[in-house]
């Protein structure tokens, strides 16, 4: 395969994380929406190639971002978890987004799955037809394709999730510090209205 990622392919077939040490899985500078102060925090879990998770950004998450998030009543986090070769092109890709468009690079990535999404490396091209209507160039999206250390850091991510959350499928939740799965809005709101009030 052309790209550095070909390299860490084994890795997802195998499912082989340990060499991997988790060093930046979090920082301060993670990107977020809502309030950095906010007293409930949700981060979720994702694979762009999921469709569970396009489902929720496409039916629930626009409801928590006007609730919520627009309102400052909480912190959101987006954190990849790629359960395949092409749900990591995607996850690259949406980081070579500037920083303030990144949540909207994600929302793009899992709501046009269908036109993206193949049975062979034509994803590629697929991805970045994508990325560049969004406005990035050709030449920006393939050096981020062969970038290691962006591939690296969401590596370290998933890694992080797998040890320290038990996570195992997309979408997965973490509302302070516990771990919840895909869920309907309203069991969403209930969880966050009992920790804020």
């Amino acid at each position: 395969m052309k790209y550095n990622i070909g390299k860490f392919l084994i890795i997802f077939v195998f499912l082989i994380f340990p060499k991997y040490e988790i060093i930046n899985a979090k920082t301060n500078e993670e990107i977020f929406l809502g309030n950095k102060d906010a007293k409930v925090t949700v981060i979720e879990y994702a694979s762009m190639t999921c469709i569970h998770c396009a489902n929720f950004h496409k039916d629930i998450y626009p409801k928590i971002k006007e609730n919520y998030i627009d309102t400052n009543k909480i912190k959101f986090i987006y954190r990849d978890f790629p359960l395949d070769k092409q749900a990591l092109f995607g996850s690259v890709l949406a980081k070579c987004a500037p920083k303030e468009k990144y949540f909207d690079f994600v929302e793009l990535i899992l709501s046009t799955q269908k036109k993206w999404i193949t049975n062979d490396d034509t994803f590629i091209d697929k991805l970045k037809n994508i990325g560049k209507l969004a406005g990035l160039t050709e030449s920006k999206i393939n050096n981020c394709f062969k970038d290691e250390q962006i591939v690296d850091n969401i590596i370290n991510i998933r890694t992080f999730a797998e040890r320290k959350y038990n996570i195992s499928s997309t979408p997965s939740f973490i509302i302070n510090n516990k771990k919840y799965s895909a869920m309907s809005y309203e069991n969403f709101e209930k969880i966050i209205e009992n920790l804020i009030n």
